[in-house]
């Protein structure tokens, strides 16, 4: 397995990991709190990984689901939906409930990397877990099923540089969830009410058009097009967090 390619997916791997913990830790020192970042981990495994899904099977295993998944503009429209709405309502119901005592703003923060950390490191650090474990194993001559080998043929034969396009997804994932985050939680805290549509509309919209992006466009592209649009949202996000007080009760 060549050095590089083994370099940037325990590269990968760490950042999965480290990241979202030196962000986390770095807004303890403002007042963040673990409690915001677990239960944001925590949200984000029960709404995305265990409710959502279950939509998913009863959808796209229905007639409509696969007149769904043969157009890539209903698919990527049902999928960004299908995020937002259980992704935001995860946590709008956390912020409204478990931390209704968590006035502080930085609340937010301490939540939405909590929640795009897990996501990171379930989605992308694990996968180049197993990325690393297949290419080792093929490498060193270990006997593999056929399609075993054949995924880590793919792997091997894979530019170690394309694997970085992943790790730059999933930083503006955590960003878009940090700011997605300042939304619902300002729909609350300030009683503008449309922010937690809006939240969902962003999550939808950013999940939207990375998707169809993929499918016409070169990867460099898609994630250029993904990193302006989380800019965009973190942005306006700055600008509502700016304006919240450091504390403030739910309205």
């Amino acid at each position: 397995m060549p050095i590089s390619t083994i370099i940037i997916l325990i590269a990968i791997i760490l950042m999965t990991l480290l990241v979202p913990l030196g962000v986390m830790f770095a807004l303890r020192r403002r007042g963040g709190t673990w409690t915001a970042f677990l239960m944001g981990a925590g949200t984000f495994v029960l709404f995305a990984m265990v409710l959502e899904p279950i939509l998913h099977n009863l959808v796209l295993r229905s007639p409509v689901g696969t007149a769904i998944q043969q157009n890539i503009l209903l698919y990527a429209l049902y999928g960004g939906l299908a995020a937002g709405l259980f992704e935001e309502t995860g946590r709008l119901l956390a912020f409204r409930f478990v931390l209704k005592t968590r006035a502080a703003r930085i609340t937010a923060l301490s939540y939405g990397i909590g929640h795009g950390g897990i996501e990171a490191f379930l989605v992308m650090g694990l996968s180049m877990i197993a990325n690393l474990s297949l290419g080792l194993a093929y490498t060193s001559g270990a006997p593999l099923p056929a399609e075993a080998a054949a995924a880590a043929e793919t792997i091997l034969s894979t530019p170690a540089g394309m694997f970085l396009w992943g790790g730059l997804e999933r930083l503006s994932a955590m960003a878009l969830h940090m700011a997605l985050s300042v939304l619902v939680f300002a729909s609350l805290r300030t009683g503008r009410r449309l922010l937690f549509p809006a939240a969902i509309a962003v999550h939808a919209g950013v999940n939207f058009i990375a998707v169809v992006a993929n499918a016409h466009l070169p990867i460099a592209a898609t994630e250029a097009v993904v990193l302006l649009l989380t800019a965009l949202a973190c942005l306006w996000a700055a600008q509502i967090y700016k304006n919240l007080r450091e504390n403030a009760k739910t309205s």
